[in-house]
């Protein structure tokens, strides 16, 4: 009784209050969104939300109660269960991302999502030094669930991998240099359509190699593989077709195709910008109302919100997820026990991941990759995985001081 008392008094009332305050405030607007549609299957979302909320209470509920070491010890069956998970849902799934059990269906991805930062974190836990071998495992850890999600397609989901990936390797120890190293035939690929760009990148590499002080043939292989990159990006681009090539500029560019590709965005951005300081108010969005607005209760909530609460609204949602992910970062770092320390990185990497995607493409800068956002986006099976990821975090911080 007393170490529940203990545990308690560690546990972060501020993370759980602004994460419950942002599961309420995600149905007050799903309500909202959805408010005044014809259709009676729209208009019952925010109640269905709401019971996902609930009935997420309780998964978030059993997270932290379970002590650290039930899941370090199970890390690897539960990656594995989350990929064959994946592999039963490109066979089995409706539209190849969703599987269904009765009345419910729900994205074997977003359970990958936590599965694969348990298993990396439980990887590296007796791990202290990266060799490149074990570098090359957590790839592999991470790409195989990237690969069968990217098949679905879901090409915005499997990015998250990739991005719960790196920080974590840089919390086990890499250097900041090996990193971008690593990164460096995804920058080669995004500058080598200006030479101007490329020119800078390669400095940039040169200076690198020299501040790491890489051998003779490390360093050679390393500018002979982006030379190479930057030399065949320009040809393979060259060899597109011309309606490929338009496809991937207006991916990049949606003004490009105003009425196609690009329209989510720009009325995303009509929404938003609508709404200057203090919004139209609650139920008075006229792109939300009138239907411009597409995915309004899913991908581009964030719009809703600009533009019924205006910039304050959408400032305040900012803040509060900026305030989880600086408690998460907090909790990682202050933690004694290193499987959970790197476990809570990689949960923080996830939702800061979301939150920078969703509303970049809410606002433009981004291109549409359909990625949710934490608490806010209808749908049960992510926000029930948003709520867990959150019970996760304040499981690792209640146990801190444990080794």
């Amino acid at each position: 009784m007393a170490r529940t008392r203990e545990l308690l008094r560690n546990l972060d009332i501020p993370l759980l209050v602004v994460t419950l305050l942002l599961v309420g405030f995600g149905i007050v607007m799903i309500y909202s969104a959805t408010y005044g549609s014809g259709a009676a299957g729209l208009r019952e979302l925010y109640r269905k939300q709401a019971l996902w909320a609930f009935l997420s209470l309780g998964v978030m509920a059993g997270a932290i109660a379970l002590p650290n070491k039930v899941f370090n010890g199970f890390a690897y069956l539960i990656y594995g269960f989350a990929i064959l998970l994946l592999i039963v849902t490109l066979s089995l799934g409706v539209k190849g991302r969703w599987l269904a059990i009765g009345p419910f269906s729900f994205q074997s991805s977003e359970f990958a999502k936590i599965a694969t930062a348990m298993a990396l974190a439980r990887y590296l836990f007796g791990r202290k030094q990266l060799t490149p071998g074990r570098v090359m495992t957590c790839f592999v850890i991470c790409l195989l669930p990237m690969l069968l999600v990217a098949k679905q397609p879901d090409l915005g989901t499997s990015l998250v991998f990739a991005a719960i990936l790196f920080p974590v390797l840089y919390q086990a120890g890499l250097r900041p240099l090996y990193l971008f190293f690593i990164l460096t035939p995804l920058i080669n690929v995004l500058c080598a359509f200006w030479w101007v760009s490329w020119g800078i990148f390669i400095v940039v590499l040169l200076i690198a190699i020299y501040l790491s002080r890489h051998s003779f043939a490390t360093a050679v292989f390393l500018i002979a593989v982006n030379l190479g990159i930057g030399i065949a990006v320009p040809v393979l681009w060259g060899r597109l077709q011309k309606y490929q090539q338009e496809r991937i500029l207006s991916f990049l560019d949606p003004n490009r195709d105003p009425l196609g590709a690009g329209y989510q965005v720009i009325q995303s951005k009509v929404a938003i910008g609508s709404g200057r300081i203090f919004g139209k108010g609650f139920l008075q969005g006229t792109q939300t109302k009138l239907a411009f607005l597409p995915k309004q209760h899913t991908d581009f909530i964030f719009s809703v919100v600009g533009e019924e609460l205006g910039f304050l609204g959408a400032m305040s949602v900012l803040l509060a997820f900026l305030f989880i992910i600086w408690r998460g970062i907090r909790i990682a770092t202050s933690t004694k026990n290193r499987f959970a320390s790197l476990l809570a990185v990689g949960l923080v990497s996830i939702i800061a991941f979301h939150v920078f995607v969703n509303t970049g493409m809410a606002m433009g800068i981004l291109p549409v990759t359909g990625l949710p956002l934490p608490f806010l986006s209808y749908g049960g099976s992510f926000l029930m995985t948003s709520m867990l990821l959150v019970g996760l975090l304040l499981n690792v911080g209640m146990r801190q001081h444990e080794y």
